[in-house]
């Protein structure tokens, strides 16, 4: 009885052991944890909604692709553009500027030619990226094209040369600012002084006819 009990107590030692053996095993050939910090900010989804742009360089995201109209007052002049701030998660950031005009407002198409640093006008844009490093770059010449469909806007930047240097793709919000006066004083500022006739304030609410037509081109 006392031989049987033993190889009993062997028997039951030698199946216990390998319960234990893989864990500490494994924890020493990884020497890590299971789940780090980098597999983790990997893993971590962006934002919903957000517009992506994706180059040779990387990939960068911001919150949204911005219509801007401008309604300076006086003469019938209306200043558009669409343009786009995006950032990437080392810090660097990859943008773009683009006159349009009313034209766009009904196509939902237009296509700009790429010049660096130069002033914008319709037909125009630029291109531009920095590094995290601090290093920044403008893009010589190109074109840019851009589609909007409903709220979403999409489009590519193409080298002189036609490759692809940059795609992007996201919703699109429109921003629109208008003379104080045009609020009719609805808590909007006013210019410190007669000669200062350049303020503008936005309509968010679309008071007025003139920022609720745009608004209502994009929905």
């Amino acid at each position: 009885m006392r031989y049987g009990a033993l190889v009993a107590a062997l028997l039951l030692g030698a199946c216990a052991k390998p319960k234990e053996e893989p864990m500490v095993s494994r924890g020493a050939l990884k020497g890590a944890p299971a789940a780090s910090a980098s597999s983790e900010g990997s893993e971590r989804p962006q934002p919903r909604g957000a517009a992506t742009v994706r180059t040779d360089k990387g990939t960068y995201s911001a919150p949204a692709v911005r219509f801007i109209a401008d309604f300076p007052g006086g003469p019938p002049v209306t200043l558009m553009r669409v343009a786009l701030s995006a950032q990437s998660e080392d810090g660097g950031t990859w943008r773009f500027r683009m006159a349009v005009d009313e034209k766009f407002v009904k196509s939902k198409h237009a296509t700009a030619r790429i010049l660096p640093q130069t002033a914008l006008g319709p037909g125009l844009a630029v291109v531009d990226s920095q590094q995290a490093n601090g290093s920044s770059m403008a893009m010589d010449e190109g074109t840019l094209e851009l589609t909007v469909t409903g709220t979403q806007a999409r489009g590519e930047v193409r080298a002189k040369d036609g490759r692809v240097r940059a795609t992007f793709e996201g919703p699109l919000t429109v921003e629109c600012t208008v003379p104080p006066a045009w609020l009719s004083g609805a808590n909007a500022p006013v210019p410190s002084s007669p000669t200062d006739g350049t303020v503008r304030v936005p309509d968010e609410a679309r008071v007025t006819p003139q920022c609720r037509s745009v608004a209502d081109a994009f929905r």
